[in-house]
């Protein structure tokens, strides 16, 4: 019930839930507590009207209706989704905060349930048709509020599928379904499947992301070629620039190892000088939190015969990915072209054998957000037109030098197209 005298949820009732969700949800309070005297018709109205949301209600209802067929083919009644970027994936929801904010799918309906200070980014940017809300300290302290909402939508007994390999998924939440007689049933990423292949309206923002990361890319090497210039300002530098005309944040970096510590894995920028071999940078550009990778390296000084091999190492397997991958080739293909292409990897050199991982839309805290669809040798899937990967084409001699050079590309019928901008060369500096 809302203020206002006003009759929102009788008359969202009275709707088809398409209707009521274009319009505005039904919104309703939760456990003991009261209906918030701000929530007002009026004032929902404006939140709603606040912000554009990123894609059309054509694009969000193709998504669900992919998801419901794949919850169809599992024999599911629904899917309870946690991991934040599948639930903006579905319905736009997007916010700092971290609490649980689970998003119900059913064959004909989506509930998402939030605390209550989350109402106004919920309303501001997310199309579902029932926004539930409890108290901020009730949300934060157990899931019980919600999810006895949730069993109340449900059939007795019913199949419902929830994600259980990723971390925003809370132990608790499994054990509250069994308790209440719900039939959990593990996901298998179904969500995050749907989401491997980028609809045209994904890839433009793929593309405008990858702008921003060439701003990000050009930034690093200027802020480099000063004099007294440090990890840190490098990486100050590249983060300007990705913000400056973005919409969204990156969700992890900028990156900047330099010198010793660039031989170690994930070590990054502690306000030091750069070191006058090779420094190794990482991080993407985002629009509306859809990222494009790049790792780039580069050189103040020549290098000595072992970083030479890691330059050459780091291109031959990027060539091998770039040229091999398309549509209808087998994951393991493709990785075992990048491998052939490396030659033999002296005992000294590090490399992970993770030859692309997917990359798209991503939440905290890192850019590698969905199914683990790998280009490594033991994934004998085929890749499908439409998905985009980032080629971490890293190689180190631990503990004293790294050279990575990169780029996310898209898969097409044909080949490849490389989203990234600019040439994964060493970039030499005065």
């Amino acid at each position: 019930m809302l203020e206002d005298g006003g009759s929102g949820a009788e008359e969202a009732r009275a709707t088809t839930t398409e209707q009521r969700v274009d319009a505005h949800p039904e919104v309703t309070a939760l456990g003991a507590g009261a209906q918030r005297s701000w929530l007002t018709t009026t004032a929902i109205a404006d939140v709603v009207a606040a912000e554009q949301r990123p894609f059309p209600a054509e694009e969000y209802e193709r998504r669900l209706s992919a998801v419901r067929a794949r919850m169809a083919e599992a024999g599911l009644a629904a899917m309870i989704v946690f991991r934040p970027s599948s639930v903006e994936y579905l319905c736009g929801y997007h916010t700092a905060e971290t609490a649980p904010q689970p998003l119900l799918v059913t064959e004909t309906d989506t509930y998402l349930y939030v605390p209550d200070l989350e109402l106004g980014r919920s309303l501001a940017s997310s199309r579902v048709g029932n926004l539930l809300y409890c108290g901020y300290a009730d949300a934060l302290r157990s899931l019980d509020v919600f999810f006895d909402h949730a069993i109340g939508e449900l059939p007795k007994a019913a199949r419902v599928g929830i994600e259980l390999d990723h971390t925003s998924t809370p132990p608790r939440a499994l054990e509250l379904l069994r308790e209440k007689g719900i039939e959990v049933v593990a996901g298998e990423h179904l969500v995050e499947r749907v989401r491997l292949v980028l609809s045209a309206a994904e890839i433009d923002c793929m593309e405008r992301a990858a702008e921003h990361t060439e701003a990000g890319v050009r930034a690093g090497f200027a802020a480099a070629s000063e004099p007294g210039a440090t990890d840190s300002s490098v990486a100050a530098a590249i983060a300007a620039a990705l913000y400056r005309e973005a919409n969204s944040p990156s969700v992890w970096g900028p990156v900047v190892a330099t010198g010793q510590r660039g031989g170690i894995p994930h070590s990054s920028w502690q306000h030091g000088p750069l070191g006058q071999g090779l420094t190794f940078v990482e991080f993407a550009g985002t629009h509306h939190r859809y990222h494009a990778p790049v790792m780039r390296t580069f050189t103040r000084a020549a290098l000595d015969a072992p970083d030479r091999r890691l330059v050459e190492m780091s291109k031959a397997a990027l060539t091998g990915v770039l040229e091999t991958a398309k549509a209808g080739i087998s994951a393991a293909e493709v990785a075992r072209a990048g491998r052939a292409a490396i030659g033999v990897i002296p005992d000294d050199v590090v490399f992970h054998q993770l030859f692309g991982y997917p990359v798209g839309l991503a939440h905290k805290p890192h850019w590698m957000d969905g199914a683990p669809f790998y280009l490594t040798v033991d994934n004998e899937q085929p890749l499908e037109a439409g998905m985009a990967f980032h080629v971490p084409a890293s190689f180190r001699i631990f503990g004293r030098s790294v050279v990575g050079l990169s780029h996310t590309f898209l898969v097409t019928e044909s080949g490849t197209r490389v989203l990234t901008k600019g040439d994964a060369e060493l970039v030499e500096l005065p």
